[in-house]
Protein backbone atom coordinates (compact mmCIF):
# COMPACT_ATOMS: atom_id res chain seq x y z
CA UNK A 1 0.00 0.00 0.00
CA UNK A 2 1.29 3.63 -1.03
CA UNK A 3 2.09 5.26 1.67
CA UNK A 4 0.42 8.41 2.06
CA UNK A 5 1.35 9.23 5.77
CA UNK A 6 5.14 9.57 5.12
CA UNK A 7 5.47 9.96 8.87
CA UNK A 8 7.98 8.11 11.07
CA UNK A 9 6.25 7.00 13.57
CA UNK A 10 2.91 5.60 12.31
CA UNK A 11 2.57 3.20 9.13
CA UNK A 12 -1.08 2.93 7.43
CA UNK A 13 -2.98 -0.49 8.06
CA UNK A 14 -5.72 0.79 5.94
CA UNK A 15 -7.63 3.47 4.05
CA UNK A 16 -11.47 4.68 3.53
CA UNK A 17 -14.03 7.04 2.98
CA UNK A 18 -16.29 8.06 5.66
CA UNK A 19 -19.11 11.38 4.86
CA UNK A 20 -16.67 12.42 2.42
CA UNK A 21 -13.49 12.73 4.21
CA UNK A 22 -10.53 10.32 3.93
CA UNK A 23 -9.77 8.14 7.05
CA UNK A 24 -6.38 6.93 7.27
CA UNK A 25 -6.72 4.27 9.95
CA UNK A 26 -2.81 3.87 11.86
CA UNK A 27 -0.83 2.15 14.32
CA UNK A 28 2.71 3.18 16.14
CA UNK A 29 5.94 1.46 14.76
CA UNK A 30 6.78 1.36 18.40
CA UNK A 31 4.60 2.13 21.12
CA UNK A 32 5.95 3.67 23.60
CA UNK A 33 4.68 4.07 27.04
CA UNK A 34 4.58 7.53 29.16
CA UNK A 35 8.11 8.32 30.79
CA UNK A 36 6.75 8.28 34.39
CA UNK A 37 3.68 7.81 36.03
CA UNK A 38 4.55 8.34 39.58
CA UNK A 39 7.00 7.64 42.33
CA UNK A 40 6.72 3.79 41.58
CA UNK A 41 6.77 3.64 37.97
CA UNK A 42 4.84 0.36 36.77
CA UNK A 43 2.73 0.77 33.69
CA UNK A 44 0.60 -2.03 31.95
CA UNK A 45 -0.77 -2.11 29.03
CA UNK A 46 -4.68 -1.72 29.09
CA UNK A 47 -6.26 -2.19 25.48
CA UNK A 48 -6.56 0.69 23.50
CA UNK A 49 -8.68 3.54 21.97
CA UNK A 50 -9.33 4.47 18.87
CA UNK A 51 -8.69 8.37 18.71
CA UNK A 52 -8.83 10.70 15.38
CA UNK A 53 -6.55 13.42 14.62
CA UNK A 54 -6.73 15.89 11.31
CA UNK A 55 -4.30 15.89 8.95
CA UNK A 56 -3.52 17.55 5.68
CA UNK A 57 -6.10 17.59 3.10
CA UNK A 58 -5.29 14.80 0.34
CA UNK A 59 -5.86 16.59 -2.68
CA UNK A 60 -8.47 19.07 -1.22
CA UNK A 61 -10.29 16.25 0.57
CA UNK A 62 -10.32 16.68 4.18
CA UNK A 63 -7.87 13.59 5.94
CA UNK A 64 -8.14 12.17 8.93
CA UNK A 65 -6.21 9.72 10.79
CA UNK A 66 -7.25 6.95 12.87
CA UNK A 67 -5.32 5.84 15.36
CA UNK A 68 -5.09 2.76 17.46
CA UNK A 69 -3.92 4.03 20.16
CA UNK A 70 -2.30 1.96 23.65
CA UNK A 71 -3.54 2.42 26.69
CA UNK A 72 -1.54 1.73 29.84
CA UNK A 73 -3.03 1.84 33.45
CA UNK A 74 -0.85 2.51 36.55
CA UNK A 75 -0.61 -0.59 38.70
CA UNK A 76 0.78 1.37 41.66
CA UNK A 77 -1.87 4.50 41.37
CA UNK A 78 -4.58 3.34 39.06
CA UNK A 79 -4.05 6.26 36.98
CA UNK A 80 -4.59 5.77 32.74
CA UNK A 81 -2.05 7.15 30.27
CA UNK A 82 -1.54 7.05 26.33
CA UNK A 83 1.22 5.95 24.84
CA UNK A 84 3.15 8.90 23.28
CA UNK A 85 2.50 10.22 19.70
CA UNK A 86 5.43 12.34 18.34
CA UNK A 87 3.58 12.65 15.36
CA UNK A 88 0.11 14.27 16.39
CA UNK A 89 -0.76 16.94 18.65
CA UNK A 90 -2.84 15.45 21.12
CA UNK A 91 -3.98 18.61 22.59
CA UNK A 92 -5.37 19.88 19.32
CA UNK A 93 -6.58 16.64 17.66
CA UNK A 94 -4.15 17.24 14.79
CA UNK A 95 -1.19 16.29 13.52
CA UNK A 96 2.27 18.37 14.21
CA UNK A 97 2.76 18.69 10.45
CA UNK A 98 -0.53 20.20 10.05
CA UNK A 99 -0.31 22.22 13.04
CA UNK A 100 3.19 23.97 11.84
CA UNK A 101 1.56 24.73 8.10
CA UNK A 102 -1.63 26.15 9.64
CA UNK A 103 1.07 28.34 12.12
CA UNK A 104 2.92 29.34 9.11
CA UNK A 105 -0.48 30.31 6.85
CA UNK A 106 -1.58 32.14 9.76
CA UNK A 107 1.48 34.19 9.54
CA UNK A 108 1.01 34.68 5.89
CA UNK A 109 -2.65 35.04 5.37
CA UNK A 110 -5.77 36.35 7.60
CA UNK A 111 -7.19 34.04 10.03
CA UNK A 112 -10.59 33.70 8.40
CA UNK A 113 -8.73 33.16 5.31
CA UNK A 114 -6.66 30.18 6.43
CA UNK A 115 -9.67 28.75 8.38
CA UNK A 116 -11.85 28.80 5.05
CA UNK A 117 -8.85 27.38 3.49
CA UNK A 118 -8.29 24.26 6.10
CA UNK A 119 -11.90 23.54 7.01
CA UNK A 120 -10.82 24.18 10.59
CA UNK A 121 -12.06 27.08 13.15
CA UNK A 122 -11.18 30.62 13.02
CA UNK A 123 -10.49 30.61 16.90
CA UNK A 124 -8.17 27.32 16.16
CA UNK A 125 -6.17 29.50 13.84
CA UNK A 126 -6.04 32.14 16.58
CA UNK A 127 -4.58 30.05 19.19
CA UNK A 128 -1.78 28.51 17.10
CA UNK A 129 -1.06 32.00 16.00
CA UNK A 130 -0.25 33.62 19.35
CA UNK A 131 1.54 30.00 20.66
CA UNK A 132 3.62 30.83 17.39
CA UNK A 133 4.32 34.33 18.11
CA UNK A 134 5.00 33.74 22.05
CA UNK A 135 7.52 31.28 21.05
CA UNK A 136 9.42 33.03 18.20
CA UNK A 137 8.95 36.54 19.81
CA UNK A 138 9.91 35.75 23.18
CA UNK A 139 13.56 36.97 22.95
CA UNK A 140 13.22 39.82 20.26
CA UNK A 141 15.27 42.73 20.70
CA UNK A 142 14.92 44.84 17.66
CA UNK A 143 18.78 46.34 16.97
CA UNK A 144 18.65 50.22 17.64
CA UNK A 145 19.82 52.38 14.73
CA UNK A 146 21.62 55.28 14.65
CA UNK A 147 18.37 57.54 13.86
CA UNK A 148 15.43 56.38 15.98
CA UNK A 149 12.01 57.41 15.79
CA UNK A 150 9.62 57.59 18.21
CA UNK A 151 5.57 58.34 18.08
CA UNK A 152 2.63 56.94 19.32
CA UNK A 153 -0.70 55.54 17.96
CA UNK A 154 -4.36 54.77 19.02
CA UNK A 155 -5.92 51.36 18.66
CA UNK A 156 -8.32 50.25 20.72
CA UNK A 157 -8.36 53.86 22.64
CA UNK A 158 -5.16 53.88 24.02
CA UNK A 159 -1.93 55.36 22.87
CA UNK A 160 0.56 53.00 21.48
CA UNK A 161 4.14 53.36 21.06
CA UNK A 162 5.85 52.67 18.03
CA UNK A 163 9.58 52.98 17.24
CA UNK A 164 11.78 52.44 13.57
CA UNK A 165 14.77 53.30 12.11
CA UNK A 166 14.55 56.56 10.25
CA UNK A 167 17.15 56.23 7.94
CA UNK A 168 16.21 52.84 6.58
CA UNK A 169 12.20 53.81 6.75
CA UNK A 170 11.38 50.25 8.96
CA UNK A 171 9.52 50.00 11.56
CA UNK A 172 11.86 48.04 14.66
CA UNK A 173 8.74 47.49 17.15
CA UNK A 174 5.46 48.32 18.96
CA UNK A 175 4.84 48.36 22.76
CA UNK A 176 0.99 48.87 24.28
CA UNK A 177 1.62 51.78 26.37
CA UNK A 178 3.99 54.51 26.11
CA UNK A 179 4.65 55.21 30.30
CA UNK A 180 7.84 56.39 31.17
CA UNK A 181 8.59 53.13 33.83
CA UNK A 182 7.31 50.42 31.02
CA UNK A 183 9.53 52.36 28.40
CA UNK A 184 12.38 52.41 30.51
CA UNK A 185 12.44 48.73 31.29
CA UNK A 186 11.55 47.75 27.68
CA UNK A 187 15.00 50.03 26.52
CA UNK A 188 17.01 49.34 29.41
CA UNK A 189 18.00 45.91 28.65
CA UNK A 190 18.38 46.55 24.77
CA UNK A 191 21.87 46.78 23.16
CA UNK A 192 23.49 49.44 21.53
CA UNK A 193 21.63 52.24 23.33
CA UNK A 194 25.21 54.33 22.84
CA UNK A 195 24.72 54.09 19.50
CA UNK A 196 21.63 55.81 18.89
CA UNK A 197 22.57 60.00 17.86
CA UNK A 198 19.20 61.32 16.74
CA UNK A 199 15.91 60.54 18.02
CA UNK A 200 12.96 62.41 16.02
CA UNK A 201 9.81 62.86 18.31
CA UNK A 202 6.97 64.79 18.59
CA UNK A 203 6.46 67.25 21.39
CA UNK A 204 5.64 64.66 24.29
CA UNK A 205 7.91 65.73 27.25
CA UNK A 206 8.21 62.10 28.26
CA UNK A 207 9.84 61.11 25.05
CA UNK A 208 12.73 63.60 25.50
CA UNK A 209 12.78 62.82 29.14
CA UNK A 210 13.09 58.82 28.05
CA UNK A 211 15.23 59.98 25.51
CA UNK A 212 17.98 61.91 28.01
CA UNK A 213 17.58 58.29 30.42
CA UNK A 214 18.69 55.91 27.81
CA UNK A 215 20.32 57.28 25.24
CA UNK A 216 23.37 59.34 26.43
CA UNK A 217 25.00 60.00 23.38
CA UNK A 218 21.54 61.17 21.28
CA UNK A 219 19.99 64.29 20.55
CA UNK A 220 16.66 65.15 20.28
CA UNK A 221 15.20 66.68 16.58
CA UNK A 222 11.26 67.52 16.96
CA UNK A 223 9.61 66.04 14.18
CA UNK A 224 9.14 69.08 11.63
CA UNK A 225 5.57 67.80 10.53
CA UNK A 226 4.43 67.88 14.01
CA UNK A 227 5.16 71.36 14.17
CA UNK A 228 4.10 72.61 11.33
CA UNK A 229 0.86 71.57 11.83
CA UNK A 230 0.34 73.71 14.44
CA UNK A 231 0.15 76.85 12.28
CA UNK A 232 -2.94 74.58 10.36
CA UNK A 233 -4.64 74.31 13.86
CA UNK A 234 -4.16 78.09 14.49
CA UNK A 235 -5.53 78.49 10.43
CA UNK A 236 -8.54 76.59 11.90
CA UNK A 237 -9.35 78.14 15.06
CA UNK A 238 -9.42 81.66 12.99
CA UNK A 239 -11.73 80.18 10.26
CA UNK A 240 -14.38 78.45 12.65
CA UNK A 241 -14.15 81.61 14.76
CA UNK A 242 -15.92 83.71 11.82
CA UNK A 243 -18.94 81.75 12.00
CA UNK A 244 -20.28 83.88 14.31
CA UNK A 245 -22.57 85.97 13.10
CA UNK A 246 -22.63 83.95 9.42
CA UNK A 247 -26.22 83.02 7.83
CA UNK A 248 -26.54 78.98 7.96
CA UNK A 249 -25.56 79.26 4.48
CA UNK A 250 -22.75 81.03 4.67
CA UNK A 251 -21.54 79.19 7.84
CA UNK A 252 -21.58 75.60 5.90
CA UNK A 253 -20.38 77.18 2.54
CA UNK A 254 -17.42 78.53 4.64
CA UNK A 255 -16.59 75.13 6.36
CA UNK A 256 -16.88 73.43 2.97
CA UNK A 257 -13.65 75.72 1.93
CA UNK A 258 -11.81 74.15 5.10
CA UNK A 259 -9.18 72.45 3.07
CA UNK A 260 -8.00 74.89 0.36
CA UNK A 261 -6.89 76.90 3.45
CA UNK A 262 -3.72 73.38 3.83
CA UNK A 263 -2.65 74.61 0.50
CA UNK A 264 0.98 75.87 -0.23
CA UNK A 265 0.60 79.28 -2.07
CA UNK A 266 3.64 78.99 -3.78
CA UNK A 267 2.81 74.83 -5.45
CA UNK A 268 -0.98 75.29 -5.05
CA UNK A 269 -3.06 75.69 -8.58
CA UNK A 270 -4.29 78.43 -9.86
CA UNK A 271 -8.00 77.89 -9.43
CA UNK A 272 -6.60 77.06 -5.38
CA UNK A 273 -5.07 80.55 -5.42
CA UNK A 274 -8.40 82.17 -6.82
CA UNK A 275 -10.34 80.31 -4.40
CA UNK A 276 -8.13 81.85 -1.28
CA UNK A 277 -8.37 84.75 -2.85
CA UNK A 278 -12.16 85.48 -3.24
CA UNK A 279 -12.29 84.00 0.43
CA UNK A 280 -9.85 86.45 1.80
CA UNK A 281 -11.48 89.60 -0.29
CA UNK A 282 -14.74 88.58 2.21
CA UNK A 283 -13.08 87.31 4.85
CA UNK A 284 -9.81 89.50 5.85
CA UNK A 285 -8.92 87.87 8.79
CA UNK A 286 -8.07 84.57 6.86
CA UNK A 287 -5.92 86.67 5.01
CA UNK A 288 -3.54 87.12 7.86
CA UNK A 289 -4.20 84.09 9.59
CA UNK A 290 -3.21 82.36 6.23
CA UNK A 291 0.05 84.67 5.89
CA UNK A 292 0.85 83.47 8.93
CA UNK A 293 0.61 80.27 8.26
CA UNK A 294 2.80 80.22 5.39
CA UNK A 295 5.47 81.97 6.84
CA UNK A 296 5.65 79.75 9.85
CA UNK A 297 5.91 77.06 7.49
CA UNK A 298 8.48 79.33 5.51
CA UNK A 299 10.81 78.72 8.62
CA UNK A 300 11.84 75.27 7.17
CA UNK A 301 12.93 76.99 3.70
CA UNK A 302 15.84 78.39 5.17
CA UNK A 303 19.84 76.91 4.36
CA UNK A 304 21.12 76.87 7.90
CA UNK A 305 20.31 77.04 11.76
CA UNK A 306 21.33 80.69 11.95
CA UNK A 307 18.91 81.62 8.89
CA UNK A 308 16.11 79.61 10.64
CA UNK A 309 16.76 81.06 13.86
CA UNK A 310 16.33 84.43 12.76
CA UNK A 311 12.97 83.12 10.68
CA UNK A 312 11.34 81.77 13.81
CA UNK A 313 12.53 84.99 15.43
CA UNK A 314 11.02 87.06 12.80
CA UNK A 315 7.38 85.10 12.81
CA UNK A 316 7.25 85.47 16.64
CA UNK A 317 7.57 89.16 15.97
CA UNK A 318 4.85 89.32 13.36
CA UNK A 319 1.91 87.79 14.96
CA UNK A 320 -0.23 90.36 15.50
CA UNK A 321 -2.00 90.44 19.13
CA UNK A 322 -5.26 89.74 18.23
CA UNK A 323 -3.54 86.43 16.61
CA UNK A 324 -1.78 85.32 19.56
CA UNK A 325 -4.51 82.88 21.14
CA UNK A 326 -5.43 81.37 17.69
CA UNK A 327 -1.42 80.65 17.11
CA UNK A 328 -0.79 79.87 20.60
CA UNK A 329 -0.14 76.52 20.48
CA UNK A 330 2.65 77.45 17.62
CA UNK A 331 3.53 79.97 19.93
CA UNK A 332 4.06 77.79 22.89
CA UNK A 333 6.07 75.07 20.52
CA UNK A 334 8.84 77.34 19.99
CA UNK A 335 9.02 78.75 23.18
CA UNK A 336 9.14 75.55 24.96
CA UNK A 337 10.75 73.38 22.28
CA UNK A 338 13.04 75.66 20.41
CA UNK A 339 16.47 74.27 20.78
CA UNK A 340 15.44 70.65 19.53
CA UNK A 341 13.07 72.28 16.84
CA UNK A 342 16.03 74.29 15.04
CA UNK A 343 17.90 71.16 15.40
CA UNK A 344 16.65 69.81 12.39
CA UNK A 345 18.70 72.03 10.39
CA UNK A 346 21.74 70.11 11.95
CA UNK A 347 20.43 67.11 11.61
CA UNK A 348 17.50 66.81 8.55
CA UNK A 349 15.34 63.51 9.75
CA UNK A 350 11.93 63.64 10.14
CA UNK A 351 9.80 60.52 12.03
CA UNK A 352 7.18 61.56 8.85
CA UNK A 353 7.67 57.87 7.85
CA UNK A 354 6.27 56.55 11.03
CA UNK A 355 3.01 59.04 10.72
CA UNK A 356 2.80 56.79 7.46
CA UNK A 357 3.26 53.51 9.39
CA UNK A 358 0.63 54.92 11.77
CA UNK A 359 -1.84 54.54 9.32
CA UNK A 360 -0.76 51.60 7.86
CA UNK A 361 -1.15 50.12 11.50
CA UNK A 362 -5.33 51.32 11.49
CA UNK A 363 -5.36 49.29 7.57
CA UNK A 364 -3.74 46.71 9.45
CA UNK A 365 -6.33 46.54 12.25
CA UNK A 366 -9.28 47.09 9.93
CA UNK A 367 -8.64 44.60 7.42
CA UNK A 368 -7.62 41.58 10.18
CA UNK A 369 -11.35 42.35 11.67
CA UNK A 370 -10.26 43.82 14.96
CA UNK A 371 -6.98 41.81 15.35
CA UNK A 372 -5.66 42.90 19.47
CA UNK A 373 -2.75 44.83 19.80
CA UNK A 374 -0.67 41.73 20.31
CA UNK A 375 -1.71 40.19 17.23
CA UNK A 376 -1.11 42.78 15.24
CA UNK A 377 2.68 43.59 16.46
CA UNK A 378 3.20 39.64 16.18
CA UNK A 379 2.01 39.75 12.79
CA UNK A 380 4.27 42.34 11.12
CA UNK A 381 7.05 41.27 13.08
CA UNK A 382 7.14 37.30 12.03
CA UNK A 383 5.38 38.15 8.44
CA UNK A 384 7.50 40.83 7.12
CA UNK A 385 10.52 41.53 9.45
CA UNK A 386 13.66 41.52 7.80
CA UNK A 387 16.24 38.73 9.15
CA UNK A 388 20.03 39.33 9.03
CA UNK A 389 22.35 36.99 10.74
CA UNK A 390 26.39 36.49 11.25
CA UNK A 391 28.30 33.41 11.27
CA UNK A 392 30.53 32.80 14.45
CA UNK A 393 33.51 30.09 13.89
CA UNK A 394 34.53 27.48 16.67
CA UNK A 395 38.16 25.97 16.68
CA UNK A 396 38.81 22.77 17.41
CA UNK A 397 39.93 22.29 20.85
CA UNK A 398 42.42 19.88 19.30
CA UNK A 399 44.07 22.41 17.29
CA UNK A 400 43.16 21.19 13.96
CA UNK A 401 42.33 24.06 11.40
CA UNK A 402 38.78 23.14 10.87
CA UNK A 403 36.28 25.65 11.81
CA UNK A 404 32.63 25.01 12.83
CA UNK A 405 30.72 27.53 11.66
CA UNK A 406 27.32 28.39 13.65
CA UNK A 407 24.74 31.01 12.41
CA UNK A 408 22.87 33.56 14.45
CA UNK A 409 19.86 35.61 12.59
CA UNK A 410 17.64 38.54 14.22
CA UNK A 411 14.83 40.69 13.17
CA UNK A 412 15.96 43.92 12.25
CA UNK A 413 13.00 46.11 11.18
CA UNK A 414 9.77 45.40 8.95
CA UNK A 415 9.76 47.49 5.93
CA UNK A 416 6.92 49.67 5.23
CA UNK A 417 6.62 48.99 1.47
CA UNK A 418 6.42 45.61 1.80
CA UNK A 419 3.82 46.05 4.57
CA UNK A 420 1.82 48.16 2.43
CA UNK A 421 1.85 46.12 -0.53
CA UNK A 422 0.43 43.45 2.02
CA UNK A 423 -2.22 45.50 2.89
CA UNK A 424 -3.32 46.45 -0.47
CA UNK A 425 -3.17 43.30 -1.93
CA UNK A 426 -5.78 42.27 1.28
CA UNK A 427 -3.53 39.82 2.18
CA UNK A 428 -2.31 40.57 5.79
Amino acid sequence: MTDLLRLSKLYVVKQYEEDGSLIIETRSKNPRAPKRCCLLHSLDKNGTKRQRYRDHPVQGQPTMLEVLRQRFKCSFCGATHYEELPDVDADRRITARFRAYLEDQAIRLPFTQVADLNGVHETLIRRLFEERAARDLADYQPPLPRVLGMDEIYLHKRARFVIGDVENKTMLDMQPGRRDVDLRAYFEPLPGRERVEVVCQDMWKGYHTLTKAMFPNAVTVIDKYHVQRTANYGMEVVRKALYHGLSNKSRIALKRQRSVFLARWETCKPETKARLDNLFSLYPALSTAYALKERFYDIYEAESRAAAEEATTRWLASVPPEFERPFKTSIDAINNWRPHILRYFEHRYTSGYVERLNGLIRAMNRSGTGYSFEVLRAKAILKHGIMSGTTRYWRDPDGSPEDYPESFWWVVGVPLSTLEADLEAGTF
